[in-house]
């Protein structure tokens, strides 16, 4: 999964001032993602199909509209942010923010927006 994230990070670098914000007025369903074909910025809802937590990630399958994506968010960060996270916390539908790469429909996600109830109910576990 290290190698994933470093590709992605790779890819996101090379696509520099290639990025643009499919929706800019608010969230866009995971089907929408269907047509994107060059990294980017997004900020996307999708039905939770899966989640998996493993020592270094946090890694949810979202689908809509027959589409699937992978999203992916480092464990640590989300911890740091937001406190323990597991399988448990996640809702039905999940909103993440992040940097959607179409190649491998992978979304590298910032941050968990809702559907997560540590992500906007719990106080944050590093206040810096």
């Amino acid at each position: 999964m290290n190698k994933l994230l470093l590709l992605l990070a790779a890819a996101a670098a090379a696509a520099g001032g290639i990025l643009s914000l499919i929706n800019t007025s608010g969230i866009t369903d995971v089907s929408a993602l269907r047509t994107v074909s060059k990294p980017t910025e997004v900020t996307v809802s999708g039905s939770l199909e899966a989640v998996k937590i493993t020592d270094r990630h946090v890694v949810l399958t979202l689908t809509g509209g027959g589409f699937k994506i992978t999203a992916v968010a480092d464990r640590r960060t989300l911890e740091a942010l937001y406190g323990p996270v597991t399988p448990k916390n996640f809702e039905a539908t999940v909103v993440v923010k992040g940097l959607y790469i179409p190649t491998n429909q992978t979304l590298v996600v910032e941050s968990i927006l809702r559907g997560c109830h540590s992500a906007y109910s719990q106080t944050p576990a590093n206040t810096k």
